[in-house]
């Protein structure tokens, strides 16, 4: 079967949930300008990891100091998508996934905001891994949609996530106090400015 190039990025725009990354970069490879560090709430993030996994897609990661890819507890992520889908489109998709999420993970949650002029989407889910029966890692997400000019020709969706985790032990008392934090992270992201992207990819 072949996918046509929208189809291709609303792909990739459903792998970007609950990824682990093994391949850490020492000097990561500023792509998209964005060099920060970044702030979300009083905590600063530096850029920690990034990567250009096709033609058309780019990631950047960035963690508070002393924080590693492999355990960390919270997070902030810029998704570039370079293509002319519609935001809406590009939200459904994650809906649908997270929809189909629910049916294996009992903890997956999600609810959807739109911005008043409907330029922009926020959805903030939870989901979780599971190992030999036993949860092992809850991850809470706030994922902020918004299409921005590249260029000044080419269209892109920027996809700014912030994620906090809890392991093992810690995941009982990290979800009783979701219930409160949550809409502390919501405000946040709604606050943050998102970053204002160039690409330099040489």
């Amino acid at each position: 079967m072949k996918f046509s190039a929208s189809q291709k990025i609303l792909l990739l725009l459903t792998s970007i949930l609950f990824i682990s990354f093994t391949t850490i970069n020492e000097d990561p490879k500023d792509r998209l300008n964005v060099k920060g560090p970044l702030s979300f709430g009083n905590t600063s993030f530096k850029l920690s990891w990034a990567a250009k996994p096709k033609e058309t897609y780019f990631v950047q990661e960035y963690l508070p100091d002393g924080e590693s890819l492999n355990s960390f507890s919270q997070m902030l992520t810029i998704n570039l998508f370079v293509s002319d889908i519609e935001v809406k489109n590009a939200v459904d998709q994650k809906i649908n996934e997270l929809t189909k999420r629910k049916k294996t993970d009992s903890v997956c949650h999600y609810e959807v905001n739109e911005s008043p002029d409907g330029k922009e989407f926020i959805v903030d889910f939870l989901v979780s891994e599971t190992k030999d029966n036993k949860m092992t890692t809850v991850e809470f997400n706030v994922y902020r949609y918004k299409q921005i000019d590249i260029e000044g020709t080419k269209k892109a969706i920027v996809v700014y996530s912030y994620s906090k985790r809890a392991y093992g032990n810690e995941i009982s008392t990290f979800l009783e106090s979701l219930g409160k934090e949550r809409g502390t992270y919501l405000n946040h992201m709604i606050s943050s400015e998102v970053p204002t992207i160039k690409i330099s990819d040489k």
